[in-house]
Protein backbone atom coordinates (compact mmCIF):
# COMPACT_ATOMS: atom_id res chain seq x y z
CA UNK A 1 0.00 0.00 0.00
CA UNK A 2 1.58 2.86 -0.77
CA UNK A 3 2.10 5.51 1.99
CA UNK A 4 0.32 9.15 2.41
CA UNK A 5 2.69 11.60 0.34
CA UNK A 6 3.90 13.95 2.72
CA UNK A 7 2.98 18.11 2.73
CA UNK A 8 6.60 19.93 3.56
CA UNK A 9 6.42 23.98 3.84
CA UNK A 10 9.02 26.43 2.76
CA UNK A 11 10.15 26.31 6.12
CA UNK A 12 11.35 22.83 5.90
CA UNK A 13 12.38 23.01 2.47
CA UNK A 14 14.81 26.12 3.13
CA UNK A 15 16.55 24.44 6.18
CA UNK A 16 17.39 21.94 4.16
CA UNK A 17 18.83 24.34 1.55
CA UNK A 18 20.78 25.86 3.76
CA UNK A 19 22.63 22.69 5.28
CA UNK A 20 23.47 21.36 2.03
CA UNK A 21 24.20 24.98 1.42
CA UNK A 22 26.81 24.69 4.40
CA UNK A 23 28.86 21.55 3.02
CA UNK A 24 26.70 19.22 4.32
CA UNK A 25 25.76 15.60 1.74
CA UNK A 26 22.72 15.43 0.26
CA UNK A 27 22.43 11.89 1.86
CA UNK A 28 22.89 13.11 5.31
CA UNK A 29 20.56 16.43 5.15
CA UNK A 30 17.75 13.99 3.74
CA UNK A 31 18.43 10.91 6.39
CA UNK A 32 18.16 13.84 8.75
CA UNK A 33 15.27 15.52 7.61
CA UNK A 34 13.52 12.03 6.87
CA UNK A 35 13.44 13.17 3.37
CA UNK A 36 13.89 10.52 0.30
CA UNK A 37 16.73 11.13 -2.10
CA UNK A 38 14.24 11.71 -4.66
CA UNK A 39 12.66 14.57 -2.11
CA UNK A 40 16.22 16.08 -1.59
CA UNK A 41 16.84 16.50 -5.37
CA UNK A 42 13.70 18.19 -6.08
CA UNK A 43 14.05 20.35 -3.34
CA UNK A 44 17.46 21.69 -4.17
CA UNK A 45 16.04 21.85 -8.15
CA UNK A 46 13.82 24.05 -7.21
CA UNK A 47 15.98 25.79 -4.38
CA UNK A 48 16.09 29.66 -6.15
CA UNK A 49 12.11 29.43 -6.36
CA UNK A 50 11.78 28.32 -2.65
CA UNK A 51 14.20 31.12 -1.37
CA UNK A 52 12.51 33.61 -3.16
CA UNK A 53 9.49 32.20 -1.41
CA UNK A 54 10.99 32.66 2.24
CA UNK A 55 11.65 36.07 0.88
CA UNK A 56 8.26 37.13 -0.07
CA UNK A 57 7.21 35.70 3.12
CA UNK A 58 5.89 32.67 2.42
CA UNK A 59 7.79 31.02 5.01
CA UNK A 60 5.50 28.51 6.57
CA UNK A 61 2.81 27.77 3.37
CA UNK A 62 3.34 25.54 0.33
CA UNK A 63 4.07 26.95 -3.01
CA UNK A 64 0.99 25.98 -5.22
CA UNK A 65 0.46 27.49 -8.80
CA UNK A 66 -3.07 29.14 -9.70
CA UNK A 67 -5.34 27.40 -11.73
CA UNK A 68 -5.75 30.58 -13.93
CA UNK A 69 -2.46 32.05 -14.28
CA UNK A 70 -3.34 34.65 -16.61
CA UNK A 71 -6.55 35.58 -14.02
CA UNK A 72 -3.86 35.72 -11.22
CA UNK A 73 -1.95 37.71 -12.81
CA UNK A 74 -4.07 40.33 -13.94
CA UNK A 75 -5.48 40.32 -10.43
CA UNK A 76 -2.26 41.28 -9.04
CA UNK A 77 -1.23 43.58 -11.51
CA UNK A 78 -4.64 45.33 -10.82
CA UNK A 79 -4.44 44.72 -7.24
CA UNK A 80 -1.25 46.66 -7.41
CA UNK A 81 -2.40 49.47 -8.92
CA UNK A 82 -5.41 50.23 -6.21
CA UNK A 83 -2.81 49.39 -3.78
CA UNK A 84 -0.12 52.52 -5.34
CA UNK A 85 -3.55 54.74 -5.35
CA UNK A 86 -3.79 54.06 -1.84
CA UNK A 87 -7.93 52.62 -2.67
CA UNK A 88 -9.00 50.13 -0.05
CA UNK A 89 -9.72 46.65 -0.92
CA UNK A 90 -12.28 44.41 0.60
CA UNK A 91 -12.19 40.74 0.09
CA UNK A 92 -16.08 40.94 -1.63
CA UNK A 93 -14.38 43.62 -3.39
CA UNK A 94 -11.48 41.35 -4.63
CA UNK A 95 -13.67 38.53 -5.63
CA UNK A 96 -16.11 40.56 -7.68
CA UNK A 97 -13.12 42.13 -9.43
CA UNK A 98 -11.68 38.33 -10.20
CA UNK A 99 -15.04 37.23 -11.55
CA UNK A 100 -15.21 40.43 -13.89
CA UNK A 101 -11.62 39.61 -15.37
CA UNK A 102 -12.48 35.74 -15.85
CA UNK A 103 -15.18 36.92 -17.70
CA UNK A 104 -12.85 39.03 -19.55
CA UNK A 105 -10.56 35.97 -20.24
CA UNK A 106 -12.98 33.94 -21.27
CA UNK A 107 -12.69 31.65 -17.99
CA UNK A 108 -16.09 29.76 -17.93
CA UNK A 109 -15.63 27.86 -14.54
CA UNK A 110 -14.21 29.72 -12.53
CA UNK A 111 -15.94 30.88 -8.74
CA UNK A 112 -14.20 33.65 -6.54
CA UNK A 113 -15.10 31.68 -3.79
CA UNK A 114 -13.55 31.99 -0.19
CA UNK A 115 -11.21 29.32 -1.05
CA UNK A 116 -10.04 30.94 -4.13
CA UNK A 117 -9.69 34.24 -2.12
CA UNK A 118 -7.77 32.83 0.83
CA UNK A 119 -5.20 31.25 -1.40
CA UNK A 120 -4.71 34.32 -3.88
CA UNK A 121 -4.54 36.52 -0.30
CA UNK A 122 -1.91 33.57 0.51
CA UNK A 123 0.29 33.13 -2.63
CA UNK A 124 1.14 37.09 -2.74
CA UNK A 125 1.17 37.61 1.11
CA UNK A 126 -1.78 40.00 1.06
CA UNK A 127 -2.97 40.84 4.45
CA UNK A 128 -5.65 43.24 6.35
CA UNK A 129 -4.63 46.38 7.40
CA UNK A 130 -6.17 49.09 9.08
CA UNK A 131 -5.84 52.77 7.58
CA UNK A 132 -6.25 55.10 10.11
CA UNK A 133 -7.19 54.84 14.14
CA UNK A 134 -7.96 56.99 16.86
CA UNK A 135 -7.65 56.80 20.60
CA UNK A 136 -9.47 57.70 23.30
CA UNK A 137 -7.85 59.18 26.37
CA UNK A 138 -10.04 58.17 29.40
CA UNK A 139 -9.98 58.99 33.20
CA UNK A 140 -10.58 56.22 34.44
CA UNK A 141 -11.31 57.77 38.07
CA UNK A 142 -13.55 60.03 37.01
CA UNK A 143 -15.61 57.50 35.78
CA UNK A 144 -15.20 54.50 38.25
CA UNK A 145 -16.36 57.69 41.01
CA UNK A 146 -19.65 58.38 38.59
CA UNK A 147 -20.44 54.53 38.47
CA UNK A 148 -20.31 53.88 42.00
CA UNK A 149 -21.81 56.87 43.25
CA UNK A 150 -23.97 58.56 40.82
CA UNK A 151 -25.00 55.25 38.48
CA UNK A 152 -26.50 52.96 41.15
CA UNK A 153 -29.17 55.61 42.64
CA UNK A 154 -30.04 56.33 39.26
CA UNK A 155 -30.85 52.96 38.18
CA UNK A 156 -32.78 52.06 40.93
CA UNK A 157 -35.15 54.95 40.07
CA UNK A 158 -35.97 53.48 36.40
CA UNK A 159 -36.68 50.09 35.51
CA UNK A 160 -34.07 49.14 32.51
CA UNK A 161 -37.67 49.49 29.72
CA UNK A 162 -37.39 53.42 31.01
CA UNK A 163 -33.71 54.01 30.82
CA UNK A 164 -32.92 55.45 27.09
CA UNK A 165 -29.85 56.60 25.92
CA UNK A 166 -29.56 58.82 23.28
CA UNK A 167 -26.95 60.04 20.81
CA UNK A 168 -25.98 61.61 17.58
CA UNK A 169 -23.45 59.87 15.13
CA UNK A 170 -22.10 61.14 11.69
CA UNK A 171 -22.54 59.00 8.83
CA UNK A 172 -19.92 60.02 5.76
CA UNK A 173 -21.61 58.04 3.14
CA UNK A 174 -18.87 58.82 0.05
CA UNK A 175 -16.09 57.80 3.02
CA UNK A 176 -14.38 54.96 2.15
CA UNK A 177 -13.16 52.01 4.30
CA UNK A 178 -10.47 52.24 7.11
CA UNK A 179 -9.54 48.98 6.75
CA UNK A 180 -7.80 47.34 3.43
CA UNK A 181 -6.38 44.49 1.86
CA UNK A 182 -2.84 45.06 1.38
CA UNK A 183 0.72 43.35 0.88
CA UNK A 184 2.74 42.25 3.53
CA UNK A 185 5.08 44.87 4.91
CA UNK A 186 3.16 47.71 3.03
CA UNK A 187 2.85 50.62 4.76
CA UNK A 188 -1.11 51.51 4.69
CA UNK A 189 -1.63 55.18 3.88
CA UNK A 190 -5.55 56.46 3.28
CA UNK A 191 -5.85 59.18 0.27
CA UNK A 192 -8.27 62.23 0.71
CA UNK A 193 -11.29 61.58 2.92
CA UNK A 194 -14.77 62.71 1.50
CA UNK A 195 -16.23 65.27 4.02
CA UNK A 196 -20.24 65.00 2.96
CA UNK A 197 -22.37 63.48 5.99
CA UNK A 198 -25.63 63.44 7.33
CA UNK A 199 -25.94 63.18 11.08
CA UNK A 200 -28.25 60.05 12.92
CA UNK A 201 -29.94 61.30 15.88
CA UNK A 202 -30.88 57.54 17.40
CA UNK A 203 -32.29 56.62 21.11
CA UNK A 204 -33.30 53.40 22.32
CA UNK A 205 -34.36 51.81 25.67
CA UNK A 206 -32.21 49.74 28.19
CA UNK A 207 -33.71 46.53 27.25
CA UNK A 208 -33.81 46.97 23.84
CA UNK A 209 -37.69 46.89 23.42
CA UNK A 210 -38.08 49.92 22.25
CA UNK A 211 -36.25 52.32 19.85
CA UNK A 212 -36.87 56.80 18.96
CA UNK A 213 -38.07 57.45 15.63
CA UNK A 214 -34.38 58.33 14.16
CA UNK A 215 -33.61 62.22 13.40
CA UNK A 216 -31.86 63.02 10.29
CA UNK A 217 -30.04 66.15 9.84
CA UNK A 218 -28.79 66.63 6.35
CA UNK A 219 -27.93 70.32 4.80
CA UNK A 220 -30.22 71.00 2.09
CA UNK A 221 -33.88 71.70 3.25
CA UNK A 222 -35.46 69.59 0.57
CA UNK A 223 -32.93 67.19 -0.75
CA UNK A 224 -33.95 66.33 -4.80
CA UNK A 225 -34.38 62.55 -3.66
CA UNK A 226 -37.01 63.61 -1.44
CA UNK A 227 -39.18 64.55 -4.78
CA UNK A 228 -42.54 63.32 -4.84
CA UNK A 229 -41.86 61.44 -1.20
CA UNK A 230 -44.66 61.84 1.04
CA UNK A 231 -43.79 60.39 3.86
CA UNK A 232 -40.55 59.62 5.70
CA UNK A 233 -39.35 56.47 7.66
CA UNK A 234 -37.44 59.36 10.07
CA UNK A 235 -38.00 63.05 10.78
CA UNK A 236 -35.61 64.97 8.68
CA UNK A 237 -34.52 68.79 9.66
CA UNK A 238 -31.52 70.51 7.89
CA UNK A 239 -29.09 73.17 8.41
CA UNK A 240 -25.83 74.65 6.68
CA UNK A 241 -23.39 71.95 8.35
CA UNK A 242 -25.50 68.63 8.89
CA UNK A 243 -24.58 68.57 12.79
CA UNK A 244 -26.71 68.41 15.98
CA UNK A 245 -27.17 72.00 17.21
CA UNK A 246 -28.89 72.79 20.73
CA UNK A 247 -31.80 74.59 19.11
CA UNK A 248 -32.51 71.08 17.29
CA UNK A 249 -31.52 69.06 20.29
CA UNK A 250 -34.03 70.55 22.30
CA UNK A 251 -36.79 71.17 20.22
CA UNK A 252 -36.50 67.01 20.04
CA UNK A 253 -36.16 66.58 23.87
CA UNK A 254 -39.34 68.56 24.07
CA UNK A 255 -41.55 67.19 20.95
CA UNK A 256 -40.28 63.51 22.92
CA UNK A 257 -41.52 64.79 26.76
CA UNK A 258 -44.84 65.80 25.24
CA UNK A 259 -45.42 62.37 23.60
CA UNK A 260 -44.62 60.90 27.21
CA UNK A 261 -47.75 61.96 28.60
CA UNK A 262 -47.06 60.91 32.09
CA UNK A 263 -44.72 58.27 31.68
CA UNK A 264 -41.37 58.62 33.56
CA UNK A 265 -37.52 58.18 31.82
CA UNK A 266 -34.10 58.61 32.46
CA UNK A 267 -32.75 59.99 29.38
CA UNK A 268 -28.24 59.48 29.71
CA UNK A 269 -26.70 61.71 27.24
CA UNK A 270 -23.24 62.93 26.66
CA UNK A 271 -21.92 65.88 27.59
CA UNK A 272 -21.25 68.35 24.89
CA UNK A 273 -22.00 72.06 23.27
CA UNK A 274 -25.24 70.77 21.51
CA UNK A 275 -27.21 68.82 24.66
CA UNK A 276 -27.79 71.84 26.77
CA UNK A 277 -29.16 71.25 29.86
CA UNK A 278 -33.43 71.95 29.74
CA UNK A 279 -35.29 72.75 32.34
CA UNK A 280 -38.98 72.01 32.94
CA UNK A 281 -39.38 69.06 31.58
CA UNK A 282 -42.10 67.06 32.24
CA UNK A 283 -41.93 63.68 31.94
CA UNK A 284 -38.02 63.39 30.99
CA UNK A 285 -35.06 63.17 33.68
CA UNK A 286 -31.66 64.34 31.85
CA UNK A 287 -28.46 63.11 33.13
CA UNK A 288 -25.12 63.87 31.62
CA UNK A 289 -22.59 61.50 31.51
CA UNK A 290 -19.14 62.60 32.25
CA UNK A 291 -16.67 63.50 29.08
CA UNK A 292 -15.95 60.50 26.90
CA UNK A 293 -17.40 57.72 29.65
CA UNK A 294 -20.62 56.10 27.50
CA UNK A 295 -18.69 53.00 26.69
CA UNK A 296 -17.55 51.93 30.33
CA UNK A 297 -21.19 52.82 31.22
CA UNK A 298 -22.39 50.29 28.60
CA UNK A 299 -20.27 47.63 29.45
CA UNK A 300 -21.34 48.23 33.48
CA UNK A 301 -24.85 48.33 33.12
CA UNK A 302 -24.82 45.33 30.74
CA UNK A 303 -26.72 47.12 28.18
CA UNK A 304 -28.07 44.79 26.09
CA UNK A 305 -29.34 46.53 23.32
CA UNK A 306 -27.93 49.60 22.28
CA UNK A 307 -29.32 52.08 19.52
Amino acid sequence: MASKRKALCVDQKVALIRAIEKGEKKSDVGKRFGFSPSTVATIWKNKDKILHAETEGSSCKKIRKPKFKGLDQAMLTWFHKQRCNNVPISGPVLKTKAEHFAQQLGIIDFKASEGWLGKFKQRHNITYGKISGEALNVDLNVTNSWLINVWPKLNEKYTPDNIFNADETGIFYKMTPDKTLKFKGEKCVGGKLSKERITAFVAANMSGTEKRKIMVIGKSKNPRCFKNIKRLPVTYKANNSAWMTSILFEEEIRKWDAELKGRKVLLLVNNCPAHPNLSNLMNIEMIFFPASQLTQLVSYSRWTKVL
